[in-house]
């Protein structure tokens, strides 16, 4: 006979799983077919992401940064420009960061607490990698803090083929042995055990609900009264990971299948800023034209920058893809700015030739 313990958080799943449908096919909006194929295969990424995190030996013990899968880029509206390198570490236990810069136009380091009842994670140390940088790129770290929980490298890039990456490894200083290196995880050569494997279960059954529900979590309001930028602060996002490195202009977009967004801004002088567009899950795609950052975004003669959202190429050097949705979520991510006015938007015929 089987254990009701070893069944109960599969039933939990599964039912996560129904509600991500549900969540998808019940949207506000109308669903075309080939939006329902998008929202299917969120679904699908929801439970790649959080299974294949579930699956990683993230071991206090023995800290190691692990880049998040690949599959977790499209969720949560996480940047394409951005890597996150992301380690478990033990509270109150000192810690040692130790790594190469890389070529990436900036490296942050933050380190979080446990989630609160909202999911959200407080910021309990952050700091620029190049306050830390010697003169032969090399830096290291050390951080302790009661309630810390894990830490997050991020690395942005204007071009990746042309910016390396930057490497790095964690170390306690408690006399407890850390794994060596930032590769994958260590293969564990205990047995799984029956009950942290059905709390990683739970866990995960616990993530897809909440990834399927972030339009419903991430700035409803703002649904209502689509393409008008306001203002957002890391602590204004509810995010499960914040970045206290950027301030967000933050938007829904919606246009008919005749109409065109306009966006024209002033854009501030930072390292790094940039616009992505997401469809109404905050799924991003970076297959498709989706994202441009400020090396890649054309200016006016005036530095003043004018972005086309459209659902067909209009010719515009700047133009974003709908990939075929009518609304979604649209951010600008300042890098250590915060612009004293923000982009504003008119809806045009999309055969006006306003674009141009």
């Amino acid at each position: 006979m089987s254990d009701p313990g070893t069944t109960q958080p599969w039933a939990s799943f599964t039912a996560a799983i129904a509600t991500a449908v549900e969540h998808i096919t019940g949207d506000s909006a109308p669903l075309e077919p080939h939006e329902l194929a998008d929202g299917q295969q969120y679904v699908m990424r929801i439970i790649a992401a959080v299974t294949e995190s579930s699956l990683l030996s993230f071991d206090p013990a023995r800290p190691a940064f692990l880049p998040m899968a690949e599959s977790v880029r499209f969720l949560g509206a996480a940047g394409p420009d951005i890597d996150y390198d992301v380690a478990i570490v033990q509270p109150g236990v000192p810690h040692r960061i130790t790594g190469e810069r890389g070529g990436a136009t900036y490296v942050g380091i933050a380190v979080y607490g446990y989630a609160g009842a909202g999911g959200a994670t407080e910021i309990v140390d952050s700091i620029d990698v190049d306050e830390l940088v010697d003169a032969d790129g090399g830096f290291v770290h050390e951080f302790t803090h009661p309630r810390a929980a894990r830490v997050i490298i991020r690395q942005y890039f204007h071009d990746r083929e042309t910016q390396g990456p930057g490497t790095w490894s964690i170390e306690r200083l408690d006399g407890e042995k850390s794994r060596e290196g930032s590769g994958g995880p260590a293969a564990s050569s205990a047995p799984p055990d029956p009950a942290a494997l059905a709390m990683r279960i739970e866990n995960a059954a616990n993530s897809i609900r909440w990834n399927a529900s972030l339009n419903s979590l991430w700035t409803p309001e703002l649904r209502t009264r689509p393409n008008a930028f306001v203002r957002q602060t890391a602590d204004d996002i509810v995010a499960a990971v914040s970045n206290p490195d950027v301030m967000y202009a933050t938007s829904w977009w919606a246009i008919t299948e005749n109409e065109s967004l306009i966006i024209e801004l002033d854009p501030p002088d930072c390292p790094y800023w940039s616009i992505q567009l997401c469809d109404r899950w905050f799924q991003c795609q970076p297959t498709r034209r989706t994202n441009l950052n400020d090396r890649q975004l054309l200016r006016e003669p005036d530095g003043s920058v004018r972005i086309v959202i459209a659902h067909q190429d209009p010719g515009h050097a700047n133009w974003l893809d709908t990939s075929g949705h009518r609304t979604g979520t649209m951010f600008f991510r300042w890098l250590h700015a915060d612009p004293d006015q923000l982009p504003v938007c008119r809806v045009v015929d999309a055969d006006s030739g306003d674009p141009s």
